[in-house]
């Protein structure tokens, strides 16, 4: 049966309130990084999930969201304005088959406009679905009521039997907003977003006293900038909670390398999350280069040029020139293209990215800066006569790129474009 709750919220400056699946503890400890990306579509939001037993012992997911209010339609509604969007999940099993599935509708209202133009106005939410061990295909949206706009996450998902053994339930990032900790799963922290929050639980069998290791890295440096070693209280429904202030760190992608051992220090559990901070007062000159360098496909040649010239006493004034030049709400702390444009850099590194380079200086990362994501793409990754390659359809731009992969180690350059980019 579908149960569909509605809500009315008044907004006045407050909102309310990890792994894609669970990972066994003590069997295979691995080491793998946990990149964010937004939602696919003409709306914006982001999501973590993160698996929990209830007191009968059955598991559940808990999908937790984040959405910039200005991401929706509002309506005049008398004295006040108001929006409403929905949040859909529908699970399927490995046959295509839907098994579950569930539905959310919210209605928001705020008392003036001002309010959208804050650029901090957070709608966040935990929804939870009873699902049992197995493997699904989740697919999740959210469509704004007045507008029709929507975005989509479709993720693979691994439900492990929680009966026996040891479990990481997932790896909950938060935020400290005006008093209340809510979801933040798209995981930038700094300039007015606070610290790096996240809590981890786990469902472990014995009295073993259990410690959580959390080190802070900056990949552009390898060195650790930050780490901390916490006890886990031994009680049921473990959890730790970790803060790890950013004030002191550069603007950047940061590395968050987790790690649980057991009292005699044996590695039970291990995964790297990407975080952002956001700093921009605190570039370095290395730093500057770099976001300088990341900039030039948006930038004009003498922006850029003078950019690259900057002294050190020039730098910060003319980097916020840059980004105000392109901000669609100036008024407010929030640059939101500022932001989706770093969340390109991130998607690009973290899907194009090799040992030879990152994945924002790849041509792949470069087209799906400038254009986004493909409306079609065609991979042929085992051709009998040519090397491995892909083409992109670009739709709207009337735009068809082929990348070929001429050595085989997943380095795809440009070999055709139907027009110049």
């Amino acid at each position: 049966m579908r149960i569909k709750a509605k809500h009315i919220m008044v907004l006045l400056g407050f909102m309310f309130i990890a792994v894609p699946s669970a990972r066994a503890m003590g069997s295979r400890p691995e080491m793998m990084t946990e990149y964010t990306e937004a939602s696919q579509g003409t709306l914006r939001f982001y999501l973590q999930k993160v698996l929990f037993r209830d007191s009968l012992g059955r598991s559940n997911i808990e999908f937790s969201y984040s959405l910039a209010m200005d991401q929706l339609q509002f309506i005049a509604d008398g004295e006040n304005y108001q929006a409403g969007y929905s949040i859909s999940v529908i699970i399927y099993d490995q046959d295509g088959q839907q098994t579950a599935g569930d539905s959310w509708e919210r209605t928001v209202k705020i008392p003036n406009y001002h309010h959208l133009q804050r650029g901090d106005s957070i709608l966040a939410d935990t929804l939870v679905l009873p699902l049992p061990p197995g493997g699904y295909r989740a697919k999740i949206t959210c469509r704004d009521e007045n507008s029709d706009r929507a975005g989509q996450f479709d993720q693979q998902l691994t439900v492990p039997s929680l009966s026996s053994g040891n479990y990481i339930g997932g790896v909950k990032f938060e935020r400290d907003y005006h008093g209340s900790l809510i979801p933040w799963p798209n995981r930038i922290y700094g300039d007015g977003a606070g610290p790096i929050i996240f809590r981890v639980d786990l469902y472990h069998q014995g009295s073993d006293s259990l410690d959580l290791k959390a080190s802070l890295s900056d990949p552009r440096t390898q060195k650790t900038v930050w780490e901390k070693t916490q006890g886990i209280p031994d009680r049921p429904g473990r959890a730790a909670r970790m803060i790890i202030p950013v004030d002191s760190f550069p603007d950047g992608n940061y590395r968050l390398g987790l790690v649980i051992n057991d009292h005699k220090k044996n590695l039970l559990w291990q995964s790297q999350y990407q975080v952002m901070v956001q700093n921009p007062a605190l570039l370095t000159r290395g730093d500057f280069e770099e976001k300088i360098a990341q900039v030039e496909y948006i930038s004009r040649r003498s922006e850029f040029d003078s950019l690259k010239k900057a002294g050190p006493e020039q730098r910060d004034s003319l980097w916020k020139a840059f980004w105000k030049s392109r901000d669609p709400t100036p008024d407010t702390d929030k640059n939101e293209y500022r932001d989706a444009y770093y969340e390109k850099i991130n998607y690009a590194n973290s899907n194009f990215g090799s040992s030879i380079r990152p994945g924002w200086r790849t041509d792949m990362g470069r087209i799906y800066i400038k254009y986004g994501q493909p409306d079609e793409t065609e991979k042929h990754p085992f051709e009998i006569d040519s090397p491995p390659y892909e083409i992109w359809y670009y739709y709207q731009d009337g735009l068809k790129i082929i990348f070929l992969d001429r050595h085989g180690f997943g380095d795809y350059r440009i070999v055709y474009a139907n027009r110049e980019i």
